[in-house]
């Protein structure tokens, strides 16, 4: 049986790396969700476009800190 009052826990903290993916992941989402939006007000034959390359843009802002963190996690 392990005494849980010594056992030491590692501090879960955001490395600069971490944010930086965080922020660019955010911002990519929120451009994303202009996209999507746009293509139902956009100039007329651009609709389809932009309608597709936001959602596809809010996709890839969910993947970016997966791919981030499977790379990382190889290294370590």
């Amino acid at each position: 049986m392990s005494n849980i009052a010594t056992t030491k826990r590692t501090r879960n903290s955001a490395s600069f790396a971490d944010v930086i993916v965080f922020v660019f992941s955010f911002a990519l989402f929120v451009f994303g969700l202009y996209l999507f939006g746009a293509g139902f007000f956009g100039a007329p034959g651009t609709e389809f476009w932009l309608f597709w390359a936001g959602l596809l843009a809010s996709c890839l802002a969910f993947i970016v800190p997966m791919v981030y963190h499977w790379i990382v996690d190889r290294k370590g």
